[in-house]
């Protein structure tokens, strides 16, 4: 019942329906920055950081990233906040189970991370002081995150389980996107090429999951924290590989055609 009541309103132009299509929009937005990124380090550029605060960091130094700043860090509280109301209240189209709950409010955690870089560099790109001000990169998290756990009793087991985790996850997130279009069941609109963005880029996401899912597990072999690393770490690690420059350039046109699908899902979305 409360699918079917919220469906309905969904369909509106009610306010949490706008804060969704918005961060969605964001959220397009700040991946087609990382893939841009991303295609730097198949070309060559290896200072780049292609993870999200890399991303922002990117938006502060372009011109007018004053501006863009201040849209991406609405876009992304918007979305943050989306997802915090679709953990309380429940999604019309994804579900309003325990799990899904869940789910949402730790879509939602990250998010909220990324929006408060956004405004930690945007308050420093306009108050003129040094540095972006978005915080420590998400390889870097990561590698205190596992040099914490692995400290642990057992602590090798678990970050050894979680890179399993984060593999499985992948898997399953190319099962379920990249193979069977479970993400089309949120859209109004059967479009071919949307479902050709949204099968290029969650296989492109299955892919940099997977690769930092490895990288949690060589940690937890060599028990050596250095190892793990995020988003940027995952791409920098393709790079290196045989023929990893074309696999790196193709899993970052995989993240454009996710950043595309973002924007399309913002429109077509049957409702957020």
């Amino acid at each position: 019942m409360l699918d079917t009541v919220q469906a309905r309103r969904g369909d509106g132009p009610g306010w949490k329906d706008r804060l969704g299509r918005i961060g969605l929009t964001g959220r397009g937005a700040l991946y087609g920055v990382i893939a841009v990124l991303a295609l730097q380090l198949a070309v060559g550029s290896p200072e780049g950081d292609a993870s999200p605060e890399g991303a922002i960091e990117w938006i502060a130094g372009q011109p007018f990233g004053k501006f863009l700043l201040v849209l991406m860090t609405g876009a992304l509280f918007s979305l943050a906040a989306w997802r915090i109301l679709d953990a309380v209240f429940g999604d019309p189209v994804e579900g309003d189970s325990a799990s899904d709950r869940g789910r949402f409010a730790a879509k939602a955690a990250v998010y909220l991370g990324f929006a408060i870089a956004s405004l930690s560099a945007m308050l420093a790109n306009w108050s003129g002081t040094s540095g972006s001000g978005s915080g420590s990169s998400d390889g870097q998290t990561q590698k205190e995150a596992t040099a914490f756990v692995i400290g642990w009793p057992m602590g090798q087991w678990i970050v050894g389980a979680v890179g399993l985790g984060v593999i499985g996850y992948a898997v399953y997130m190319f099962k379920h996107h990249a193979i069977d279009e479970r993400f089309m069941k949120r859209l109004s609109a059967d479009l071919t090429s949307v479902r050709t963005l949204g099968r290029a880029g969650y296989g492109a996401r299955s892919v940099v999951w997977a690769v930092v899912g490895g990288l949690l597990i060589q940690a937890a072999v060599t028990y050596d924290p250095n190892k793990a690393g995020g988003l940027s770490a995952a791409l920098q690690r393709l790079a290196q590989t045989t023929g990893g420059p074309v696999l790196l350039a193709l899993v970052a046109l995989g993240l454009f055609a996710f950043a595309a699908f973002c924007v399309a899902e913002a429109k077509y979305r049957r409702a957020a």
